[in-house]
Parts: C-alpha cells; structure tokens; sequence
C-alpha cells in the first residue's frame, strides 16, 4: 500500500450563518507548533448577541495541492501553512442557489472567489489515540466585504470555501493584506482543500456572517 493511501488526509466544514458576529474565546496557546502563526489547543465560538440562522456540517474535499503538500513534507521538512481562507459565490448550480456543485481534487481555484483573509485560529489536537486533527476558524461579515467584490452585485450571495496554503518562509509574513475581488493574492498562495455549499444571502443591511471551522485530519 503506498504511503498516499495509508495517510488519507480528510476533512469536514462547519458553515455556521448568523446575524452579528460571534465572539471566538481561544484556549491555550502552544507556542512549539506557533513560529509563524498562533496554534491554540482549543477555541470555543460564542454566539452571545448573535441570532443563529443556520449551522451545516459538510465532507471536505481535500485538493491534490493539499494532498501533495502533505506527503512532500516527509521527506523535505517544509509544508507551506493552511493560513488564510477564501470564499466565493458560484458554488451552486445556475438554475438552484440550495444545490451545490461539486468540486474535484484537481481543481486550483474557487468557482468564483470573492474575498480571501487571515485565519482568525487554528487549534491542534495531537498526541491521543483518536484524534489527530486541526481546525481553522474564520468569520466573514457582510460588513466588511465590499459588494463590488460579488459576480452579482444585486443579490450578494456566499457559496462556497477554501483553505488556502501560504510560504510564511521565503514569502509574506502573516499578517497579510485582506483580498477582494478582482485583486490577487500573492503568488505564493495556493488552495489546499475547498468546499461548496447552498447559498447564503450575504447583504451588508442584515449583518450577516459566516463563521467557517475548517477541520483536516488523518486517519
């Protein structure tokens, strides 16, 4: 059995939309795994003053970049960091916003991507018999993205996901700059793994949010 195989890099999201913007209380920190990011041991997301309008939970799909990253950093030593995240607004079909399309591990690029930021946390969970995963965490807020970023400026809409891997070594430290569409990122930023999902309004009046708990793991 190949090493690919036995390794079996998976994931799953978490699309949690709200009204406001929930507070993320962080554990501890771990600075042996933090040398260019902070990795916590744990993160709670808090929904006071919030309204909770919808939580999903959704098999990722890990990206043949993600998969190669992952299998290359046993023999190199160097893996570029799942650091920022993307979302875009063409992840479901044209003729039903509830029915996602479905993205293949070839893919390099989001659907549509509208806006890609910083992770607001990671946390680790090694060292048990059981688990050994990481999660992302990252809020997005109509407040914030720019209506000029969405491919259909008159109905906003958030579909669809990604983590993004970054070279915090011979590239840009984090803190990088937020980027909407059409801008571009940095050269060095590629997709590791990306999901989509049905379609969430995104208008700035109804202070909508979508936090994201991007989970990756190995069997």
């Amino acid at each position: 059995m190949k090493l690919a195989d036995q390794l079996k890099p998976q994931g799953k999201v978490e699309i949690i939309v709200t009204r406001g913007v929930p507070t993320i209380v962080k554990g501890k920190l771990l600075p042996e795994y933090s040398k260019h990011f902070p990795v916590y041991d744990s993160a709670e997301i808090v929904y006071a003053d919030t309204d909770l309008i919808s939580y999903d939970t959704l098999k990722n799909i890990v990206l043949n970049a993600g998969k190669d990253r992952i299998i290359s950093s046993l023999t190199t030593g160097f893996i570029k960091n799942m650091c920022r995240m993307a979302v875009g607004d063409r992840g479901t079909i044209p003729s039903d916003p509830t029915v996602p399309k479905v993205p293949t591990a070839t893919m390099t690029s989001l659907y549509n991507e509208v806006y890609r930021s910083d992770i607001d946390v990671a946390t680790l969970n090694i060292g048990t018999p059981t688990e050994h995963s990481v999660k992302f965490i990252k809020t997005f807020s109509a407040l914030v993205i720019p209506i000029t970023a969405f491919s259909n400026q008159a109905n906003p809409v958030i579909n669809e996901v990604a983590m993004v891997l970054a070279d915090l070594i011979s590239g840009n430290p984090l803190p990088r700059a937020d980027v909407a569409a059409p801008a571009t990122p940095d050269a060095d930023e590629q997709l590791g793994a990306m999901r989509a999902f049905k379609s969430v309004p995104f208008e700035a009046a109804n202070e909508i949010s979508i936090t994201i708990r991007y989970t990756i793991f190995i069997e």
